[in-house]
């Protein structure tokens, strides 16, 4: 065999990640026997039936997808976490490659890939990241509702809007069109019905989480919460109860984890401690991993501010904090309500 036909199979394999297919062997003219003898020598590793990565070493998520893809066939389309992760959304981490396929294919036996099938999967629904076909934003929330609980669920949604607010009708549009009685969907209808009612969305994914765990305490938390005291910004928290005084700081190891955040939050809490509040502060590790101690922790805490005697000083409005020099005010708030607290505003 010439080397014209390894060349040929380079070049075509450059372009799947290092992954080729046996039909790509074959086209090139690369024999069999020369097929047995890369594997036999660990030149080659074997993925799936009829599909090999060029190399030894352990397959790369990228090479896992295409391998998957390649051996599913014509219409298959990377689908749920694994589209979520090529279409930039906030889901967990999985070991599995998710595929889909049309209803009219039989299921291929895949390792390490979990496929399935739908009556109602055509190319509207189906856009490209990269070298890959994947399910539409839309179809994919979709999806990700039977896979994913409600904490996850709202991380994802909440992602998917902070890449552009226009998101939220699409998805109600997917869910009208093929979401009737698929799993999960009840638990997305009613995230998509709270951000209709609201114009803020979480930040990041820590803040999604634990917002969602707050709900616990049976009543909706403020999000980006302003603290003041006459005219000075305190604080603005990622999420408070201002009637009782009570926040909840989520600290990410990327807007918390150097040393001059260490100091700038333990004086942000003297000063809250100052006015009375009570500052919580949780990490991702205490809302990904050891939820039912956060809620509860939140609801133990709540009730107890609940009875905490509240004292509003005479004299004092509540207001927002002086805008700077040349900076404009939004001039849509709401007044604050008779003998509100002074140290408290919302956006």
């Amino acid at each position: 065999m010439g080397t014209a036909g390894v060349k040929q199979l380079v070049a075509v394999a450059s372009k799947q990640f290092g992954v080729v297919t046996s039909e790509d062997c074959s086209s090139c003219g690369v024999s069999r026997k020369w097929m047995r003898r890369r594997l036999e020598t660990g030149e080659w590793t074997r993925l799936h039936r009829g599909v090999f990565r060029l190399g030894a070493a352990n397959p790369s998520l990228d090479e896992m997808e295409m391998s998957a893809m390649l051996t599913a066939g014509d219409g298959a389309v990377l689908s749920h976490l694994s589209a979520a992760r090529r279409l930039g959304l906030d889901v967990p981490s999985h070991p599995s490659v998710q595929i889909t396929i049309p209803a009219s294919r039989r299921t291929p036996k895949l390792g390490r890939a979990q496929v399935c099938r739908s009556r109602r999967l055509n190319e509207t629904h189906i856009t490209r990241r990269g070298r890959f076909r994947v399910t539409h934003l839309a179809r994919t929330m979709v999806d990700l509702a039977s896979v994913l609980d409600k904490v996850w669920l709202r991380a994802a949604l909440d992602s998917a809007l902070r890449q552009r607010r226009t998101n939220l009708a699409w998805i109600q549009r997917a869910l009208n069109t093929y979401g009737k009685g698929r799993r999960g969907v009840a638990c997305l209808r009613r995230l998509v019905s709270e951000h209709e009612r609201e114009d803020e969305v979480p930040d990041s994914v820590l803040e999604s989480m634990g917002l969602e765990l707050a709900h616990a305490t049976k009543r909706k938390p403020k999000l980006h919460w302003k603290i003041v005291e006459g005219a000075h910004l305190i604080a603005e928290v990622d999420f408070a109860w201002p009637d009782i005084r009570l926040c909840v700081e989520l600290d990410g190891w990327t807007q918390h984890g150097t040393r001059a955040a260490f100091v700038r939050d333990r004086a942000r809490d003297r000063a809250l401690h100052r006015l009375d509040w009570v500052v919580l502060r949780f990490t991702w590790q205490d809302v990904v991993e050891d939820r039912d101690s956060v809620i509860a922790e939140l609801v133990s805490c709540y009730e107890s501010r609940i009875r905490w005697p509240s004292v509003v000083p005479d004299g004092l409005i509540n207001r927002p904090p002086l805008a700077p020099s040349g900076a404009i005010t939004p001039s849509t708030r709401r007044p604050a309500a008779p003998g509100r607290s002074v140290w408290a505003h919302g956006p």
